[in-house]
This record gives C-alpha cells, sequence and structure tokens, in this order.
C-alpha cells in the first residue's frame, strides 16, 4: 500500500476512498473524490504505477475499490489506523 502514498501523495483517507472507476489508463490520470477542501482533483498516473496496479488488480482482484477491507467492501478506519 506504500507505494500508492509515494507515487500519487495522497492521504490516507483519499487512498481509501479510490475507486477502480477513478484510474483512467487512456489518459495517465487518477481523479482523486473529495480530496482536501472537499474539491475533485487530478493527479498523474505514471506507467510505472499503472503496471502495479494492474498486477496488484490481478492478484487481489478488488471489486469496487482499489484497497478493499474484509469482504470486498470499502476499508473503514479501524482497518487501517
Amino acid at each position: 500500500m506504500l507505494v500508492f502514498f509515494t507515487h500519487l501523495g495522497i492521504r490516507r483517507n483519499e487512498l481509501v476512498n479510490l475507486k477502480i472507476t477513478d484510474i483512467d489508463s487512456k489518459r495517465m490520470l487518477i481523479r482523486i473524490e473529495a480530496a482536501k477542501g472537499n474539491k475533485d482533483r487530478y493527479t498523474l498516473l505514471s506507467h510505472t504505477l499503472l503496471k502495479d496496479l494492474r498486477d496488484y488488480y490481478k492478484q487481489y482482484k478488488p471489486e469496487k475499490y482499489i484497497i478493499e477491507g474484509l469482504y470486498g467492501s470499502q476499508y473503514s478506519r479501524s482497518e487501517y489506523c
């Protein structure tokens, strides 16, 4: 999970809220929904991170969120604190 922080420079809360649909591999962008100040923003998606995300996806097969908690649900605060 640390690789996401280093490549994206996003907060922990933004990371656990990141959905698969927020990744735009054609435009090489990641949409950060409700970031600081409750505003949406975009950050660049590097080719290295895209490869890592694809490998991660193949291994863990998340359904909605990039990083999911138990039983495919969204990570809760108690799971990542």
